[in-house]
């Protein structure tokens, strides 16, 4: 699988203990239908070794559901736990350097998965992952939220100036509270798709929001 941009889903697998299994699966599964591309599940640390069976088991559902669309998932922050969820890829959202390349990286995950790291206003950051096998970036944060609050906020410049860097080859996302309203200021800055929390997972109808995302984006690559 590969990822090329489109609307990107960030999944807190632990709001599974607020909506329930069935309901954030079934939240899942409608936001894909509506045309989520890519989704990741994400989880804090502490909560994986709090609930690790259950979040496990979570994970594995939502993989299960995605791979029916054909849709990828990638998991947060954890290569050991990627291979162990057989999942396809990882995300390292980390401003600092990874300690390995992605080469070496897909020696432990595999060949074929997909890695992707999160980018602040660092351009070294960008700069090294255009030489080390990364097969696609994220902003974060281009705009205040709640979901973010420890990114540090990315002005749209920057979008434009990684294009620039990493030309057509390497993606880059935008996430950071991305809504329906703020959307086309990113994509129009050069961004590849979005990557979106709570404009889904909160949504009263995730697929039709979904939708909706997925139109500007189509927009925004026709111009």
């Amino acid at each position: 699988m590969k990822i090329k941009g489109g609307l990107y889903f960030v999944v807190d697998i632990n709001s599974a203990e607020k909506f329930g299994v069935e309901k954030l699966c079934e939240i899942v599964e409608k936001a894909i239908k509506g045309g989520v591309d890519v989704i990741q599940i994400w989880a804090e640390k502490t909560k994986w070794k709090e609930n690790f069976e259950k979040l496990f088991d979570v994970a594995m559902k939502i993989i299960e559901i995605s791979h029916k669309y054909n849709v990828p998932v990638l998991v947060a922050n954890d290569i050991e736990l990627c291979v162990k969820l057989n999942a396809d890829g990882v995300h390292l959202d980390s401003y600092e350097l990874p300690d390995k390349s992605g080469f070496e990286i897909k020696k432990i995950i595999g060949e074929d998965k997909i890695i992707g790291v999160t980018c602040g206003n660092d351009i070294r950051k960008i700069e090294w992952a255009k030489v080390n096998g990364i097969d696609y970036i994220s902003f974060c944060s281009v705009f205040p939220s709640s979901s973010v609050d420890s990114c540090e906020i990315v002005p749209l410049e920057m979008i434009k100036r990684a294009k620039e860097i990493l030309g057509s080859e390497i993606p880059v996302f935008a996430s950071g509270g991305i809504t329906l309203e703020n959307v086309e200021d990113v994509l129009i800055a050069g961004a590849d798709g979005v990557a979106v929390v709570s404009a889904l997972l909160k949504s009263e109808n995730p697929e039709n929001e979904s939708k909706k995302f997925k139109e500007k984006i189509a927009v925004a690559k026709s111009n």
